[in-house]
């Protein structure tokens, strides 16, 4: 299930949540909780809220501003955020999550935390088969062969800092899609976009404490955030 919206959705839905604390597991309480509240999102406010699990936002609707980064936002799932938006899209899609299906993916969730990077090419989709033939020939990449070349084949792998030790984890793509975006000019283009997510597997993952996460998008420009984890569910 991708569940790929584009981020001014859920970003203009985004308000501010509570302090609470990361839950490294899911007991079968917050499992059912997790599910409770994810569709009840569906049935009750029409989206999906991220609130304080918006990490940060740099691009909120499909307006690109002069020099706008390629990053339109960055999403940080823990467990329990994790089976709540999945139990949303289940529930979006008509197919709602059983006890027992949210239970066995619960379990496989357990002590990670996964990185949501939403993103749009820098280039239209008329250039960007140009600009990844171009980019190939100094960065040789190996391309997934299932899905089309685009610039989400030059993510690479991410870092996390949790409780002074850090963690690696490779990119999966989820892409890419098109869109309409408007430019500062006014005129409209169509760009690729998709969500490139990181699964950071930290046996002791501490229900507070700070974190660092730090990536570089398709062309190599570096984000560095940080936060600390009880402020999460």
């Amino acid at each position: 299930m991708s569940g790929l919206k584009t981020l001014g959705v859920l970003a203009a839905l985004s308000v501010v949540g509570s302090v609470q604390a990361v839950s490294p597991t899911l007991t079968p309480a917050i499992v059912t909780e997790a599910l409770k509240a994810g569709e009840a999102m569906s049935i009750q406010e029409g989206g999906y809220i991220l609130g304080s699990y918006l990490l940060r936002a740099y691009n909120e609707d499909v307006i690109l501003r002069p020099n706008s980064p390629e990053i339109d936002g960055v999403v940080l799932g823990t467990p329990f955020e994790r089976l709540r938006y999945e139990a949303y899209l289940a529930r979006l899609e008509g197919k709602p999550l059983t006890t027992a299906q949210a239970t066995a993916f619960a379990q496989k969730l357990n002590h990670k935390i996964t990185v949501r990077v939403y993103s749009h090419s820098p280039y239209s989709v008329a250039d960007e088969e140009e600009q990844w033939q171009l980019a190939y020939k100094t960065d040789r990449i190996k391309a997934n062969p299932d899905k089309e070349k685009s610039y989400l084949d030059f993510f690479k792998p991410a870092t996390m800092t949790v409780a002074g030790r850090k963690y690696a984890a490779s990119p999966s793509v989820d892409g890419p899609y098109r869109d309409n975006f408007t430019l500062p000019s006014g005129e409209s283009d169509f760009r690729n976009l998709g969500v490139v997510s990181y699964t950071f597997d930290i046996p002791n993952l501490p229900a507070s404490g700070p974190f660092t996460l730090s990536f570089k998008d398709s062309r190599g420009v570096p984000y560095t955030i940080s936060g600390t984890l009880q402020q999460y569910r």
